[in-house]
């Protein structure tokens, strides 16, 4: 079931994707990305698998979007070294620009001081989520929290 769940997820994002390259001209959306509007769509994706009314999800929503924040900041920290940029001209964070500097020598205290100031920013961020995750978990019911777990939403 789990996995059922996760794959209708990924068919949902990438009807979404193919809808929004079909109305952008088959340009490939590239320069009229809005995160915002993705944004808003996974969630309303979300409200429905949950079967969520409306007072509710107005209590829940936030904390979905916080959940989402976290996750999103602590991608930022994850698959971006060796100096490349996968965001274009976005400038990478701080601990990932220093390791990917501190690799360019061959200082090996610098790399190592660099690479564990990186470790310690991932597991504070991880623990941002996990913390944002704990208070929206704390608003579900049972069903609509092992949705959420199955969809990968939370852990």
């Amino acid at each position: 079931m789990m996995r059922t769940v996760r794959r209708l997820s990924l068919m949902l994002l990438a009807l979404i994707s193919m809808q929004s390259l079909a109305q952008d001209g088959g340009r490939g959306g590239r320069g009229n990305f809005d995160p915002a509007q993705m944004q808003e769509r996974m969630l309303s994706f979300q409200k429905e698998q949950l079967a969520i009314a409306d007072e509710e999800w107005e209590a829940i929503k936030p904390l979905m979007v916080a959940v989402m924040e976290k996750q999103r900041d602590a991608r930022e920290l994850q698959n971006r070294g060796f100096g490349r940029n996968r965001g274009g001209d976005r400038t990478q964070a701080p601990e990932v620009e220093a390791l990917t500097k501190a690799l360019e020598g061959d200082d090996t205290a610098a790399i190592k001081t660099a690479m564990e100031a990186l470790r310690a920013a991932r597991a504070a961020r991880q623990a941002e989520v996990k913390k944002a995750q704990d208070a929206l978990r704390e608003v579900l019911t049972l069903q609509q929290e092992a949705k959420l777990v199955s969809a990968g939403f939370l852990e």
